[in-house]
Formats: C-alpha cells, structure tokens, sequence
C-alpha cells in the first residue's frame, strides 16, 4: 500500500513538472506592442480608479496611478522569486547609506534594505495611499495579464539559495523589465488620448 501512495506521489510530481515545463513562454514583444496600442474606456478610467471618479479626473490621475501599480506588481514578483515574504504595511522610505544596508545581518534584512532605499523598489508614494492600488491592480491583472506574466517569466530563473549577489542581480532585472513596462504603459497613455481625441463617441461606448 505504501508502495503505491509513493507511486502515485512521484507520478503527480512528474506530471505537474511536466505541465510547467509545457507551459509556453510569453512573447513579450508582442505582449508590450498589444499594450503600447490599447486605447483605455471611459468606464475603464473609472474602473482604475476604484469607482471614486468620473472618467475625465480619473483619467488624469491614472497616469500615475498606472504606473505605480504595474511597478507594484513587479515587487510583489520579485518578493516571490526571491522567496521574501509578502511586503508588511507602507512605510516612509528611508535612503541608506550602502554600508548600512551591507551590515543587515540576514538575507531577508538586505533585501528590505534595498528595497527601501531604491526609488524603483520603495513603497513611498507622494501622489497616493496604499488603499487606492488593489482596485488599479486588480484591471491590470484583468485587462492586461501579460504585465504579471512578463515580470514572473523574466524573474523565473532565480537562484533557490538567494545570496545578497543574488538580490542585487534580480533587483538589476527589475529595473530593466519594470522600465520596458513603463515605456509601453506610457505609450498606452498616449495612446488612449489620441483615441479620445479622434472619437469621444465611440470610446464611450467601449467594454
């Protein structure tokens, strides 16, 4: 009896690495051009913001709000990859001089480290609260799925036994996938006020 169970635990071990090893990759290109020429909706403008602005406001502060949250997004990747434990509440940042952060005495504590120094990694946001993000994540992980995708794919190859020469290689990657997000995010923004522009009309009507 014991002899099966174990069977049948290898077995499922050894169809689920088959099914993640399966899994296709994203073709991030074409994943970052189908962003860059997506035209935002009235309601999606409202839909962002948490349902606590008519479209016109909401628009102008999604600009930002966008952005904050797909840069979100990627820390909270990065936090997995790196197997940190999900972020505790916001807090000021603080810049550490580097040899603070290389005197934190765990792994985990040079991450926080940082984090919490790097303008790309912190939390501390002058235009928003914390409570404004789940509804901007929540669309962004909806209408764009590619943008966790893309973050999880290009973090997929972390080393299991991280080491603070590991932190700092990721926290490099993050920067250069964030920054490849936040050009077609941009690009979306621009576009999505020309769509406007040229017809109000019928991107009223858009689902």
């Amino acid at each position: 009896m014991r002899s099966a169970i174990v069977a049948c635990l290898l077995f499922a071990t050894h169809l689920h690495a088959e099914t993640t090893l399966s899994t296709p990759l994203l073709n991030i290109e074409e994943e970052l051009a189908n962003i860059s020429t997506t035209c935002l909706s009235y309601p999606e403008q409202e839909e962002i913001a948490g349902y606590t602005l008519g479209y016109r406001m909401a628009k102008i502060l999604n600009v930002y709000l966008i952005s904050e949250a797909h840069f979100l997004i990627g820390r909270t990747e990065l936090r997995a990859a790196l197997g940190m434990p999900p972020r505790g509440p916001w807090k000021r940042a603080r810049i550490l001089k580097e040899e603070e952060i290389l005197a934190a005495p765990t792994i985990e504590e040079y991450y926080e480290r940082r984090e919490e120094s790097s303008s790309f990694l912190n939390l501390d946001s002058g235009f928003f609260l914390e409570k404004n993000f789940p509804p901007a994540i929540a669309f962004l992980d909806k209408r764009f799925p590619a943008i966790r995708g893309i973050y999880r794919q290009e973090f997929r190859n972390a080393k299991k036994n991280v080491d603070r020469e590991e932190v700092d290689s990721m926290v490099h990657k993050f920067r250069d996938v964030a920054i490849r997000i936040h050009k077609a995010v941009s690009k979306m923004q621009d576009e999505t006020t020309l769509c406007w522009y040229n017809n109000e009309k019928e991107v009223a009507n858009l689902e």
